[in-house]
């Protein structure tokens, strides 16, 4: 078959759905203009779609997907009837494959995310949008305010959370004024296994941005915490990188491992708008999940903490 009449992969991307029979999955779908002969295959960390009498009619190259599970997609024509994608995957995962006629021809390749879920069946998780009432937090140079983003971050990871099969607690739902001796009481109370403050950074220097995250001085386990949901969080939002340090205001915490994300900058212009967006919301409460989930899959998913 010569390249100009061979079949063309034009579009892919990749989504989280629940599948049809309550699993829950990574999707990769990949169109073209007409069939052709395709398989997949694993090869350590990722899994390898090969498509043979078919073209790539889109840049080869990677892209950044960060799902918690599947890592980025890299694209490349083999030769000159052949291409390959492949799904860079952060732990293991079983795959199938599932064809669709019609235009666009369409294969899905489905991800089982299993592996993740099973890290949080049973975990209780404390998750407190910081601030409220009386007390704005941050504000941004427009008008926006700190106690009021962090609520949608906290209730988009509550549902990404309840979706993988944790046990979580909100300090607030509303504009309500909470101390902070009671959040952490809270947090004791429940039993909790982990402590998940939600905030943004506040700076006088307005053209200071980017993402930091604080961790409670007295538990070891909070440190290690801190370095992956801030690399969780920079890898989704692609934000600059102020690192991690000491929250002296969570000492209190010593026996709960216990964070603060402070998601963007609400002093700079540019980061306001940015929390603004339902879409950067989102991104935020899925970047803190993929640091929860690397947390749990290296200190093992019955870890209860080294204090």
């Amino acid at each position: 078959m010569s390249n100009q009449k061979a079949p063309r992969i034009t579009n892919m991307w990749s989504k989280t759905v629940d599948g049809e029979k309550g699993e829950w999955l990574s999707k990769v779908i990949l169109e073209s203009t007409r069939p052709y002969t395709y398989g997949a295959r694993n090869a350590g960390d990722r899994v390898i779609f090969a498509g043979k009498g078919v073209v790539l009619n889109m840049p080869e190259g990677t892209t950044e997907i960060n799902d918690g599970l599947l890592r980025a997609l890299i694209a490349k024509q083999d030769g000159e009837n052949a291409v390959s994608v492949e799904m860079v995957l952060e732990h293991p995962a079983e795959y199938r494959l599932t064809a669709f006629e019609g235009f666009p021809f369409r294969v899905e390749i489905n991800l089982e995310r299993s592996f993740v879920a099973k890290l949080f069946g049973g975990k209780k998780i404390v998750i407190d949008p910081g601030h409220g009432g009386e007390d704005a937090g941050g504000k941004g140079p427009v008008s926006l305010q700190e106690k009021n983003v962090v609520v949608p971050i906290a209730k988009n990871l509550e549902n990404i959370l309840r979706r993988a099969g944790a046990d979580v607690v909100l300090t607030r739902h509303g504009d309500e004024n909470i101390t902070r001796e009671r959040r952490l009481d809270l947090a004791r109370k429940a039993g909790a296994d982990l402590y998940i403050g939600v905030h943004n950074r506040s700076c006088t220097d307005t053209n200071e941005d980017g993402i930091a995250t604080l961790y409670a001085p007295a538990n070891k386990q909070s440190a290690v915490l801190a370095r992956y949901v801030q690399e969780g969080l920079v890898n989704k939002l692609k934000a600059a990188d102020r690192g991690t340090a000491e929250q002296a205001q969570l000492a209190a915490l010593s026996e709960i491992p216990a964070i603060e994300a402070e998601v963007l900058t609400i002093t700079n212009l540019v980061e306001e708008v940015f929390l603004r967006g339902l879409s950067v919301q989102k991104k935020a409460a899925e970047g803190i999940f993929n640091g929860l989930i690397k947390y749990f899959a290296r200190n093992g998913a019955n870890f209860k903490g080294d204090f």
